[in-house]
């Protein structure tokens, strides 16, 4: 079996949001969504694996990113059906039992020349990618005699530099050690299309909540497509970015700023696992530009097209600022960038999402803030 890409425009990909426990010293700014302001001091109680693209990356080189990366064959290989059918734990129902499945993303829709449904696919590639990229192996045991409950660090130093050169190694590496990749623990966030400006490399990504109770020993950068993995929480992220210390794509921006609406890893995953079971919708960034800088709208915004070109670029020209269009405008959800480019990104929501998400929390920074 081939896998075949939903659209001859976008490759696909899936990432995980990985949060981890850090209940100590995790004394760090929380912001709340009143009024879109800053708050009081609060408590994070857990951090968020951001991962740094060497500069030499052909697709947004020295972005801190989630781990992931694209589909691979292997992924979607009808071997792995036999894989959770042997390990006796391999009932998707928590997976695939979606309330809302009108206007879901294609991605997660459309047939697939595959056994293995497309919820599992996605979340097999994202678990492999998280491995190659981090040395994080979200695995669990087989539910039978001889079940490998733990594999060495030689042996995972061993199979992370195969499953690197070769996708399928992946599986491999669970047949032999008799272990299912920890699907269950993924759940559905997100999916973000590459603006169509991205003319050379689009990617449609489907982005995977997963919280653990503490953070791993073993997390370390590949070194070849990444240089730097580092565990921060969701404030720290959205700081140090304001500050120019590290550059985040948008959709990341987008996302961090919708977690700070929960502090806590309880909250965090409860609120994943439940929202989860709503799937979500595609979305499109569409550009506009303005006389003081540029602003991508997203679906539910006033200004977003009836019916976006999902083949060309279609970036609009308006009159105007982006406080006036801000003002303008009565439903909001989009991205505005002003004089500093990529680093003034500023999340401007007010609706509500008709997946259940969370609103983003548009996160106001000043340099005399004290983060521990």
């Amino acid at each position: 079996m081939t896998f075949r890409p939903l659209s001859k425009y976008w490759r696909e990909a899936a990432t995980i949001i990985l949060t981890a426990g850090a209940r100590k010293n995790a004394t760090v700014t929380r912001v709340v969504a009143d009024d879109l302001v800053p708050s009081r001091y609060n408590i994070f109680d857990y951090r968020v694996l951001m991962l740094q693209r060497s500069g030499k990356s052909g697709f947004m080189p020295n972005a801190k990113v989630f781990p992931g990366g694209l589909v691979d064959d292997s992924d979607f290989s009808d071997e792995w059906m036999d894989v959770f059918d042997r390990s006796g734990l391999g009932n998707f129902d928590s997976l695939t039992n979606i309330r809302n499945v009108d206007d879901r993303s294609p991605m997660l829709t459309a047939n697939q020349a595959s056994l293995v449904p497309n919820d599992v696919g996605y979340r097999i590639c994202a678990i492999r990618e998280t491995f190659e990229e981090s040395g994080i192996l979200l695995t669990r045991p087989w539910n039978v005699p001889g079940a490998d409950a733990a594999i060495s660090d030689d042996f995972l130093d061993e199979w992370r530099t195969r499953v690197d050169s070769n996708g399928r190694e992946f599986l491999r590496l669970c047949q032999e050690h008799k272990r299912v990749p920890d699907v269950w623990s993924l759940h559905e966030w997100s999916n973000w299309l590459t603006p169509t400006s991205f003319r050379n490399r689009r990617y449609d990504t489907v982005f995977y909540m997963c919280c653990l109770d503490n953070i791993p020993p073993q997390t370390t950068h590949d070194k070849r497509e990444m240089v730097k993995a580092q565990w921060l929480s969701p404030p720290e992220i959205l700081r140090d970015f304001r500050r120019e210390e590290h550059w985040i794509p948008p959709p990341q921006v987008y996302e961090l700023s919708r977690m700070l609406n929960l502090p806590g890893l309880n909250q965090l995953h409860s609120f994943s696992q439940e929202r989860g079971l709503e799937g979500c919708e595609r979305w499109l960034p569409v550009t506009i530009y303005l006389s003081d800088g540029a602003m991508t709208v997203l679906p539910g915004d006033d200004l977003f097209p009836d019916q976006p070109n999902l083949e060309k670029e279609q970036d609009l020209q308006m009159t105007g600022t982006l406080s006036e269009s801000r003002q303008s405008t009565k439903n909001l959800n989009r991205l505005e960038f002003k004089e500093r480019g990529v680093y003034s990104t500023t999340v401007c929501c007010n609706i509500e999402d008709k997946f259940g998400h969370l609103t983003p929390v548009q996160d106001v920074w000043s340099d005399d803030e004290e983060n521990v």
